[in-house]
């Protein structure tokens, strides 16, 4: 986790994931996390890049940027999500 200043928040959400791509490559001997996918709030709720930070976005609130490897997950869970509904 890492804490993001983001002054007057006039930048959009996709800044945001850039900034929080470039800390965990730089805090993780240069490991290259590739490009954000996403954003999504705790509770999961994915979250308009194109969002200016400060009309969205409450302080101190944790977002997490999503990953291709996350996306896959994601996608996953949501199948066998909807195979459930089904065999039902």
């Amino acid at each position: 986790m890492y804490s993001i200043f983001c002054g007057p928040g006039s930048q959009k959400v996709r800044w945001l994931s850039d900034v929080a791509l470039h800390r965990y490559e730089h805090f993780n001997n240069g490991s290259d996390p590739g490009l954000a996918k996403g954003m999504r709030f705790e509770t999961g709720v994915l979250i308009d890049m194109e969002w200016t930070i400060a009309d969205k976005l409450e302080n101190d609130v944790h977002v997490w940027v999503i990953l291709k490897e996350d996306q896959a997950l994601m996608e996953a869970e949501h199948a066998q999500q909807m195979q459930q509904v089904h065999q039902q």
